[in-house]
């Protein structure tokens, strides 16, 4: 049986939202820089124009939402799975253990996101993504949370034995 939830689970959290992060925040940085330049264009002055390129700022602005969306998911997605999986208490020291691996490499990620974001060359990109910035700058706080609810959902349970009958 291939059973889903385990403590791998943490570190693809904090790879998979920095990967995320990254690439929406290239994405809004590019499309400020072309909006702004395609604005300020004279062959784009008609009025469909106009709202095309300032509907395109609205889209790309809710990149910040689907961010947090995401980070919901993969923390409701944690805790389901953990609680369907059969933990053994034995285990909880090797989950541990990942959890641990996992803070690390997300300080990594971390100060490379803090690098990456302050750099002259982005300017305040930044600012327009305040939630996606705390999170990705606290990403190792994050990881550590996320792994202690997997360990208490997934070892804390009630278990059940037998079989039950509902009916």
């Amino acid at each position: 049986m291939n059973k889903k939830g385990s403590a791998r689970d943490v570190m693809f959290i904090g790879a998979v939202l920095f990967l995320l992060a990254c690439g929406f925040f290239v994405l809004s940085f590019t499309s400020n820089r072309i909006t702004d330049s395609l604005t300020n264009s004279p062959l784009n002055e008609s009025a469909q124009a106009t709202q095309a390129l300032s509907d395109a700022n609205t889209a790309v602005s809710k990149v910040d939402y689907i961010f947090l969306g995401v980070f919901i998911a993969f923390v409701l997605g944690l805790i389901i799975t953990g609680w369907f999986i059969g933990g053994n208490p034995i285990f909880m020291f090797i989950y541990f253990l990942f959890v641990v691996i996992a803070v690390v490499i997300g300080a990594i990620l971390s100060n490379f996101w803090e690098t990456l974001s302050t750099a002259s060359v982005f300017g305040t990109t930044v600012a327009s993504l305040p939630i996606m910035n705390h999170i990705m700058l606290y990403l190792p706080f994050y990881l550590t949370v996320l792994g202690f609810i997997g360990i208490v959902v997934m070892f804390a349970k009630p278990q059940i034995t037998g079989d039950v009958n509902y009916g």
